[in-house]
């Protein structure tokens, strides 16, 4: 639907009821349909004379400007639009489009059918329905190959069950709806639950799903909720699954194992669901459980590509079946390819070629050997170099500021129309990674910390290894000593308080929301989250804290540079393109469970001083690819190029 029609409904309520007459009555106004015998959807018909037909006037003569009626597809969209985002940020809901559904769909049944299902007896389910985009989807299919009439298929066919009570009545709307547009005008039965899919048992709450044995196929897009956002209550419940038992766990791991469990033994779960299981270390559980179930995984990855809407989500369709020799079969796709007829020919991995802690290196067999390679020669970086993420205030935009002036004692914080003093005693120097490219940028993009701690050096520490000791200062020395601060940063109170929602007890509640990389002092090589090419900038200010980035840390200057040659080679890039997580235009992540594993090839003394020397890439770069003996792949690393399988490609041995 076209922009005029969003932002009417944006302005037209916030009560769900209320919206989902204006649509329902829109929706039957404009396909000239008369509700008769189903008494549900009766219920929500604007009447003529009721204070809501005005508006429902407006409603459709802005619909009419683009469109003579309003179609099920669009009542999807509307339908998901208006999900208050509060909602959506809770239960992950996100509009599925509709080539997506329509090809999970279709290859869900076709499995079915090839597995020797019988289509008119098939149960099928979405544990996570939203407002039934999918369970539309299933019944269109089902009605075109079986013939049954659709409010037969709406009741012995289609289960659904979503966390919030709105979407359940939007979808047994937007499914009376669809019967009476083919015709059928009656009360229907529907299987269709308000429930936490995380803790709702489908064997007791469903005779015919115990009596199946399970579904035969469950389809959908698992909730997009990251683990900082789940609420307290999913939090508990994510302790009954195996997968998530351990560790930070995003909400759409879960909805694998839930969907398998409820799946009978030839039975088919296809999602659309966030491709970072594959690599991420809070994926770990949900890989062991693929192997240790020897389920058969096929993947379809469209890696740095992002097809929803409004959405920086990147993602992957994933088919699961139960078999006893199962493995993993993986193709990596862009959206395109799922709107044409061609069948994927995917590149099959067996399980026990596969890393479950490292990550699923799911690559052409050339790749592959490049990255093993390139990770059992010499000593891993992680293990060699700590490597460390930023600090966490959890308030950046109160606590660093760049000086708009400055005094012999005080800087200049302006926030709004208001300039603060705040005293250079409690000032540290930051910088953020992610914008750095030379070091020569570092002066310019070096801002001001205020840094309510002390540090003290740790003379227990036999190694000298920088180690410092952190102590918070107490408030009233925090109000005498830096009153100026202290007087800031209590305006900005409230806005702290906000910081981990409200539900942490701080030390103090000017403390930061983590302590972390806040008492080593050490030379650095400071490198972004994510990036289009290797960068890596090194600082001789032991001092200087960073955020938004990350920081390999050592007490050698020499160790530093020499790395830092190996680090921004063609070599390296290599690796980070085929062994990390894709992102849009090119980019790859830097994370440190990605490039913790490379290995770094010992060097001699004399090797060391020539790399310390040589400005040449290019000769680095030939060094570098002798050193890790891939003589043999130099045309593919020198170019940096991603070896991707084609579908014209055959599967390696």
């Amino acid at each position: 639907m076209i922009q005029n029609v969003y932002k009417y409904l944006s302005n037209y309520s916030t009560d769900p009821e209320k919206i989902d007459r204006l649509l329902v009555s829109s929706f039957l106004w404009t396909n000239n349909l008369e509700v008769r015998q189903n008494s549900f959807l009766k219920a929500y018909i604007i009447k003529a004379d009721s204070i809501e037909h005005g508006s429902l006037l407006e409603f459709i003569a802005e619909v009419k400007v683009h469109t003579d009626s309003i179609s099920i597809e669009d009542l999807i969209e509307l339908f998901e639009f208006v999900i208050s985002p509060s909602d959506k940020e809770v239960n992950g809901a996100v509009y599925t489009p509709r080539y997506v559904r329509e090809f999970i769909v279709n290859d869900t049944i076709d499995r079915l059918s090839r597995n020797g299902k019988d289509l008119t007896n098939c149960k099928f389910g979405d544990i996570s329905c939203g407002c039934a985009g999918f369970l539309y989807t299933i019944i269109e299919k089902l009605a075109e190959q079986t013939n049954q009439p659709y409010t037969q298929i709406i009741e012995n066919n289609i289960f659904g069950l979503d966390i919030k009570e709105f979407s359940i009545i939007r979808s047994k709307l937007l499914l009376s709806m669809l019967a009476l547009l083919k015709g059928e005008d009656t009360k229907i039965s529907f299987n269709l639950y308000v429930g936490n899919a995380l803790s709702f048992n489908w064997n007791e709450e469903s005779l015919i799903i115990s009596e199946n044995n399970g579904f035969d196929a469950i389809v959908g897009n698992p909730p997009y909720v990251g683990a900082t956002k789940i609420d307290i209550e999913s939090k508990k419940l994510l302790k009954n699954w195996t997968v998530t038992r351990t560790g930070k766990s995003d909400l759409y791991i879960p909805f694998f194992e839930i969907g398998t469990t409820f799946l009978n033994s030839k039975g088919i779960l296809g999602y659309i669901t966030v491709n970072t299981f594959i690599r991420s270390l809070n994926g770990r559980g949900v890989r062991e459980y693929f192997s240790k179930n020897n389920f058969d995984v096929s993947i379809l990855d469209f890696e740095g590509e992002q097809l929803f809407k409004g959405r920086s989500t990147y993602t992957c369709i994933c088919f699961i079946e139960k078999m006893d020799q199962g493995a993993v079969n993986y193709l990596k796709v862009r959206s395109d390819f799922i709107k044409t007829n061609e069948s994927p020919e995917y590149l099959k991995k067996e399980y026990a070629v596969l890393d479950n802690h490292k990550g699923w290196l799911l690559t052409d067999k050339i790749t592959t050997t490049i990255i093993q390679q390139i990770e059992n020669t010499g000593l891993p970086l992680g293990s060699l170099f700590e490597i460390r993420n930023g600090f966490a205030t959890l308030k950046n935009d109160v606590y660093v500021f760049r000086p708009s002036g400055e005094s012999e004692e005080y800087f200049i914080l302006e926030k709004g129309n208001i300039k603060y003093e705040i005293e250079k005693g409690i000032c540290r120097d930051a910088i953020k990674p992610n914008i750095l490219k030379t070091e020569e940028e570092i002066p310019k993009h070096t801002e001001k910390l205020i840094f309510p701690y002390r540090l003290e050096d740790d003379n227990s520490n036999l190694f000298n290894d920088g180690l410092r000791s952190l102590k918070i200062i107490e408030e009233s020395v925090f109000k005498a000593d830096f009153p100026k601060a202290y007087k800031y940063l209590k305006e900005h109170s409230g806005v702290l308080s906000e910081r981990d929602k409200g539900e942490r007890e701080y030390e103090k509640w000017y403390a930061y929301g983590r302590n972390q990389a806040l008492t080593y002092r050490r030379f650095k090589l400071l490198f972004p989250y994510i990036s289009e090419a290797p960068c890596f900038v090194f600082t001789d200010d032991r001092d200087l804290l960073f955020y938004n980035g990350y920081a390999i840390l050592s007490n050698s200057i020499t160790e530093l540079l020499v790395i830092q040659k190996i680090l921004m080679s063609a070599v390296f890039w290599f690796y980070i393109k085929n062994a990390s997580k894709p992102y849009s235009n090119n980019y790859f992540s830097m994370a440190k469970n990605y490039v913790k594993n490379f290995g770094v090839c010992e060097l001699t003394e004399k090797e060391e001083n020539w790399l310390l020397k040589e400005q040449s890439m290019n000769k680095i770069n030939r060094f570098l690819i002798r050193k890790y003996s891939l003589e043999e792949y130099s045309d593919e690393i020198m170019l940096n190029r991603t070896v991707s399988r084609t579908r014209n490609q055959s599967a390696p041995a």
